[in-house]
């Protein structure tokens, strides 16, 4: 894919436990303060299961993002992957087979 600017960016538990591992060193307000998301991660995956959202579960251990400023046409979602370049071939792969299908 070329020509067009992407964002690759954390979500989810990655994004969670990147914040938290850098509260470590940052003091006490800031540790309570990322234990409090993870808590609320944890909470709201409990409720996905609960309420028997495996989408939206499933949604929270995707890693990092790799979402198009302006998206190709035929591409309906972002590129996922536990690693930045993962997330980036998987988005890749997506453009590809949306051009195939044309």
């Amino acid at each position: 894919m070329t020509g067009t600017e992407i964002d690759v960016y954390p979500v989810g538990w990655l994004k969670e436990l990147q914040l938290f591992r850098r509260a470590l060193h940052a003091g006490p307000d800031a540790r309570r303060w990322a234990a409090g998301r993870l808590r609320r991660q944890a909470r709201s995956n409990l409720r996905h299961i609960r309420r028997r959202q495996w989408r939206d579960l499933k949604n929270t251990f995707n890693g990092y993002l790799a979402e198009p400023y302006e998206f190709p046409a035929g591409v309906t979602c972002c590129g996922t992957g536990w690693t930045r370049a993962r997330a980036r071939r998987d988005l890749d792969r997506l453009v590809r087979a949306a051009g195939a299908r044309r």
